[in-house]
């Protein structure tokens, strides 16, 4: 009895010993290669190309000033903020029993922004254009507050500078998308991978461990030899043994036996992944279906498949029998001007405008986009002057357009103008030939919106004088007025009478742009300003 137990332990370890002898490992190589387009410009000489941004390359072609055989046309759109949430988070602390002993709340502003830019291109080989969007979105999460308002407050006071953050990264994010884009679609893309692998015996026990390492180290070797702007053939000849030993492996093994199956897997496996790398897709296909037909793993079988038409079709388009060439990429466009700066744009030879894009909302409620130099933005209020082009995109002169016939005015990277009418106290500027502005009354002006709520509004008039609007009023005051100078903190607390918290702290605020911005909040969050939070 004890025998015949000691033969069936005896068996099993062996059966078992051979079953694990044709584990398999993974066993990393280095290849080179250039990733080619789907949509190639075949004439080398012709890849050339021009786009009105700096950051943004294509490989294998030569940047050129305007226009190059793909003519590109970048346009960042707009940055859109969502509503500022306030989220309440509630801290329990316990004793060791498990009681809670006390609970507290902290709050944090939440907002989310999303950016849209689009590229426009002209292929002048195919006469071809298209528009293609991109975009971009993140979410603003601010530090623990243990106030409702004091997030609130420190969400109003520094959201102009949080929308530029986002709006950087978005630029960069959607440039580098812009970039991964084209190049798949045109580049000659020089691809260097090390994490590739081919399938090699991990016991020692079985009869092929030796050969089949001796055979990865051959296949490592020969090709870390590989560059991608040489030609392959002598690489493809020092493979020839290696792959003459995987093809005989194969033969070897006879049976359907799940073990016998795994080591013809990894024959099949191996020669299927360095056809691919010396660019046979025939030869790919030819051992992806023996993978299938070997039934230990058909997936593989079928992704060596697809790899193997894609590379088929990719050879096809661009007119070519391997994936190894010289790519030159250059810039020869001289271009200066970086993303973040606004062209220059001559007029004549003694004015120069720098352009900031805005989208302009008539009192017709017509929306039109328009440009409008640096210069100017400071001293918009009484008009706006807009940049004009020609038919050719020129510019020839500019035009204004009066505050009267303005309801908005939003530029691109944030800044916000409204139409507010009041009487203002400083002096009109003189940048520009319009009606005089009847200075004894309330007229209509441009000015930039610092602070909007239901409660009340914070504007900027000619970039020093503030302007307050209660909730429900037409018009607005200015602080710089001498009634309201001489009886600041009573036309403080008269504006805070439905807010007595607020009204007796006053005497507290200052006619400065950080203490107006806080009384408008203050006022705007009366409950957490009674309650003390």
């Amino acid at each position: 009895m004890k025998k015949a137990l000691l033969l069936v332990i005896v068996v099993l370890y062996c059966v078992n010993s051979f079953a694990q002898s044709a584990n398999l490992d993974r066993e990393a190589f280095h290849v080179s290669y250039v990733k080619l387009p789907k949509d190639p410009v075949l004439d080398d000489s012709r890849r050339t190309y021009s786009i009105n941004i700096n950051g943004i390359s294509i490989r294998g072609f030569s940047k050129v000033k305007s226009p190059g055989a793909l003519d590109i046309k970048y346009l960042f759109l707009e940055t859109i903020v969502s509503d500022v949430k306030i989220k309440k988070t509630k801290h329990e602390e316990k004793d060791d029993d498990g009681n809670v002993v006390s609970v507290t709340y902290t709050y944090n502003a939440i907002s989310e922004f999303s950016s849209k830019a689009t590229i426009n291109l002209v292929n002048a080989i195919t006469n071809q254009s298209y528009q293609k969007k991109f975009s971009s979105s993140t979410e603003y999460s601010s530090s623990s507050f243990n106030s409702y308002f004091k997030a609130e407050r420190h969400y109003a006071r520094n959201k102009y500078e949080i929308r530029s953050n986002h709006r950087s990264k978005h630029k960069s994010r959607i440039k580098a998308t812009i970039k991964s884009y084209l190049n798949t679609r045109y580049g000659y893309v020089p691809h260097n991978k090390k994490g590739d692998f081919l399938w090699i015996l991990s016991s020692k026990k079985h009869p092929e461990f030796q050969k089949n390492h001796e055979a990865y180290k051959q296949v490592k070797a020969i090709f870390t030899k590989m560059k991608y702007n040489e030609p392959i053939d002598k690489i493809t000849k020092e493979l020839e043994p290696v792959i003459a030993y995987f093809k005989n492996v194969i033969p070897r093994y006879k049976g359907t036996k799940r073990k016998i199956r795994k080591v013809k897997y990894a024959s099949y496996y191996n020669l299927a992944k360095i056809y691919y790398y010396l660019d046979m897709p025939e030869k790919v296909k030819e051992n992806a279906q023996k993978l299938i037909d070997n039934d230990y793993d058909k997936s593989d079988g079928k992704a060596f498949l697809r790899n193997a038409n894609y590379l088929a079709n990719s050879l096809e388009v661009n007119k070519m029998k391997s994936r190894h060439m010289k790519v030159v990429t250059e810039d020869i466009s001289n271009m200066v001007e970086e993303e973040e700066k606004s062209p220059q744009l001559n007029i004549n030879k003694n004015t120069n405008f720098e352009s900031n894009k805005a989208y302009l909302i008539t009192q017709k409620n017509d929306t039109v986009l328009v440009a409008i130099n640096t210069s100017d933005i400071a001293t918009i209020g009484y008009g706006i002057k807009t940049i004009q082009y020609d038919n050719n995109k020129t510019p020839i002169g500019s035009r204004v357009k009066k505050a009267k016939d303005c309801k908005e005015l939003l530029f691109v990277n944030g800044i916000h103008f409204k139409k507010i009418k009041f009487k203002e106290s400083s002096v009109k500027p003189e940048y520009v030939n319009l009606e005089q502005a009847t200075l004894e009354g309330a007229t209509d002006k441009l000015c930039k919106v610092l602070f909007e709520s239901d409660k009340i509004s914070l504007y900027q008039f000619n970039n020093k004088e503030f302007v307050i609007v209660p909730a429900g009023s037409e018009k607005g005051k200015s602080t710089s007025g001498m009634s309201f100078v001489f009886g600041f903190k009573k036309n403080l607390a008269k504006l805070a009478k439905e807010c007595p918290a607020v009204a007796k702290r006053a005497k507290e605020y200052k006619n400065s742009e950080e203490s107006l911005l806080q009384f408008c909040n203050d006022l705007t969050n009366c409950k957490a300003v009674e309650s003390g939070e």
